[in-house]
């Protein structure tokens, strides 16, 4: 991050002034114009001289375009502070979904793409990859179902599958929570205590706990009482009452669209395009990395129970049953106490050295140095270069960045190209989105002229919010997030591709994590971590008073810079409780696998999934739920909490272990004797990063590491034998 002097990009950022009218009315334009188009090419274009200048092009210039827009109008859904414009995003969102199904059923139009499929000649790769994406697409949207009953039933489940997945999508960001006595979140640090909602009338006395993710994470790794950390993670499971049912008939519903498209579940049609091929190959690959999991998994868990039982002995709290069960709201507390007993390494303390504005700016060095990469950040005094009448971002918290080509020392005048533009929105507030995550705004793409159009991209996250006069501290966890997710962001950014379709992100859901996976190993690398740190109370003289009035003038400062040996402490940590916390991560894979590739459809139909969740839960994570308390197997609705099944991870959700697993033999093979090698790092850029999803992610990896990917790297750091992966279609 660089405070050079303001340049003015080449392109205009997205103007967010979008009112619920103007938002349908220009879908509906948009649509209309479409439709005009397809119908121009199909009147005429005869069969026989359908070529990819007259037919795909044509269609590819126009989808380029209204990606830009339909991308921002769905984007409102997740962030908007108007209940209007959240409603009139979902209604857009609704009318495009319609519109697709209606252009990939039309017989006309899929007989041209078929005529330019048939005669495919001198074409370059990644036109090519796009004649063969759009005529399987075709197929793979009920082109292929012959009869005219079954079409129409088609036509109607993907209209009811979307506004299932909205109502959903909507249960998941509302505002939710839980009142809790002060005394309740003893150990919960200061704060995040000193942000929450003080209660009024018959509350009064009690504080309003969010179920987002700052305020979660951290009630359960410190709150001491046992009794508080349960009533948070039941809470929390059970946060999405309307959601129960609407799941179930989602899953119905996806199944029913595979058997009527000739698969046998809906798993079987997803992984068709995916790098893993089938689901005989992830469920080999889950079940056989969960098993060797599961004997070092056994032994973390008999150490954390015996912290439990020395815990519950010296405080005197009872959680329940006797000490020997292990719940499954037990483990972020007790995992703590752990890191802190075998590695002296004090999550609270070393949250003071890692504020969120040193952090970032730390992070975008990062990056600058090692793809060549400037970052400018633009102050609000310079929105008016745009227009006065410009709306800059969707809300006043959200920054906005320029990316250049460049280094993070270069000044404005020696900037290279312009790369697009980076938006941040770091903080929860009602209804946004509640978890971490990365936007695609805007895709780049070329235009039928030849010009270039500059992407866009947002991270959208539930950092602490700041508090007049102190620090926004992060956590461990808070901190490897956001490297996470600004890695989506640089991939976005420096990919540069024909299609907006291929663009960035815009890539297979089991490869799109791989590179920010990959990217966590800088936040453990030490030169990384002691170069980002700085204790707070250096910042300046309002955060020294902070400080002071926070530990006492009485006390000694502490060091500006981490000691080494406090970094080996928490590179140390790296490891701990690592079985059981990937395990976690295998319960959700597992549970979404079976749920959707059943055997049958009367299988399907006979599920419940609140029980399967929490049993596959208790049998995979070897913890407890309230089921040893005598509430039965449908004491907690939590997949219906997972927004991971709802946004595009629906036999998906292998892609986090499997992704990790390739992500660990790309750095242990290409980065780990010099992380910052920027030569390397700017080949990763232009073989990995810049293909977004133009070709077979399998191919890009293979291209990098000059051979087949494999989780050997993956299986040894976890202490594992094996690693060779055998996808079935590479």
């Amino acid at each position: 991050m660089t405070n050079s002097a303001f340049n003015t990009p080449p392109q205009t950022p997205p103007n967010f002034d979008a009112t619920p009218e103007e938002l349908i009315s220009n879908t509906r334009a948009i649509i209309d114009k479409t439709r005009s188009l397809q119908d121009a090419i199909i009147a005429s274009v005869p069969l026989k001289k359908a070529t990819l200048a007259n037919v795909l092009l044509p269609l590819a210039h126009d989808e380029n375009a209204s990606l830009c827009k339909r991308k921002i109008s769905k984007f409102y859904s997740s962030t908007s502070t108007s209940a209007e414009l959240r409603e009139a995003s979902n209604a857009s969102e609704a009318l495009f979904t319609a519109f697709d199904s209606e252009t990939l059923m039309r017989k006309d139009l899929f007989e041209l793409v078929h005529a330019v499929f048939e005669r495919r000649v001198n074409l370059d790769n990644e036109s090519q990859f796009y004649l063969e994406y759009k005529h399987r697409e075709f197929a793979r949207n009920g082109m292929g179902i012959i009869e005219s009953e079954k079409q129409k039933r088609f036509a109607q489940i993907k209209v009811e599958l979307h506004e299932k997945l909205i109502a959903s999508r909507k249960s998941i960001n509302s505002s939710s929570g839980i009142w809790l006595g002060e005394s309740e979140l003893d150990g919960v640090p200061d704060n995040i205590r000193k942000g929450l909602k003080k209660g009024e009338g018959e509350k009064a006395g009690k504080l309003w706990l969010p179920f987002k993710k700052p305020h979660y994470d951290a009630a359960l790794k410190y709150a001491k009482n046992p009794t508080t950390r349960k009533k948070i993670y039941v809470g929390n499971d059970n946060r999405c009452p309307d959601n129960v049912p609407r799941v179930k008939e989602i899953v119905l519903l996806r199944d029913e669209t595979a058997r009527l498209l000739g698969y046998e579940n809906h798993a079987e049609y997803q992984l068709e395009v995916k790098m893993a091929g089938s689901t005989g190959f992830v469920n080999d690959f889950l079940s056989g990395f969960r098993e060797k999991l599961t004997m070092i998994a056994r032994k973390e868990l008999e150490a954390l129970k015996a912290l439990k039982a020395q815990n519950l002995e010296e405080t005197a709290l009872q959680s329940g049953v006797g000490t020997d069960t292990f719940f499954t709201w037990d483990y972020n507390f007790y995992s703590n106490i752990s890191k802190a007993q075998n590695h002296s390494f004090d999550e609270k303390k070393f949250s003071e050295y890692f504020t969120l504005e040193k952090s970032l700016a730390g992070m975008m060095t990062t990056f600058s140095r090692l793809f060549g990469l400037q970052f400018v950040e633009i102050k609000p005094d310079e929105n008016s270069t745009f227009g006065n009448e410009h709306v800059m971002t969707w809300h006043d918290s959200v920054s906005v960045f320029t990316l250049w080509e460049g280094s993070e020392d270069s000044d404005a005048c020696n900037q290279g190209e312009f790369v697009g533009y980076l938006y941040l929105d770091l903080f929860p507030r009602d209804h946004k989105f509640n978890h971490a995550g990365h936007y695609l705004l805007q895709p780049g793409y070329f235009s039928e002229d030849g010009e270039y159009h500059y992407p866009s991209s947002a991270l959208v996250m539930n950092l602490p919010t700041p508090q007049p006069g102190k620090p926004t501290l992060l956590s461990h966890d808070s901190t490897r997030s956001l490297f996470h997710e600004l890695g989506h962001a640089i991939h976005n950014l420096v990919s540069r591709t024909q299609f907006a379709i291929f663009h960035g992100t815009a890539t297979t859901r089991d490869f799109v994590e791989i590179p920010s996976i990959m990217l966590e190993n800088w936040w453990w690398t030490p030169s990384v971590i002691k170069e980002l740190g700085c204790h707070y109370s250096y910042i300046s003289e309002e955060m020294l008073k902070a400080w002071e009035d926070s530990e006492g003038r009485e006390n000694e400062r502490p060091a500006e810079k981490l000691d080494d040996q406090s970094i080996q402490n928490l590179v140390a940590t790296r490891r701990s409780n690592e079985a059981l916390a990937t395990l976690k991560q295998c319960h959700f894979a597992i549970f979404d696998m079976a749920i959707h590739s059943p055997s049958s459809r009367e299988e399907v139909e006979g599920m419940n999934l609140s029980q399967m969740w929490n049993q596959t839960m208790s049998d995979i994570t070897l913890m407890s739920g309230l089921e040893v308390e005598g509430e039965g197997w449908e004491w907690g609705h939590g997949c219906a909490r997972i927004g991971a099944y709802i946004r595009g991870y629906d036999a998906g959700y292998y892609a986090y272990p499997l992704g990790k697993a390739y992500a660990q033999d790309l750095f242990k093979s290409m980065f780990e004797v010099d992380p910052m090698s920027k030569e390397v790092g700017m080949r990763y850029r232009r073989v990995v990063l810049e293909k977004g999803g133009s070709r077979n992610g399998m191919e890009l990896l293979e291209d990098f590491l000059g051979r087949k990917p494999n989780a050997a790297a993956r299986y040894e750091e976890l202490g594992l034998a094996g690693g060779q992966l055998n996808p079935s279609r590479c």
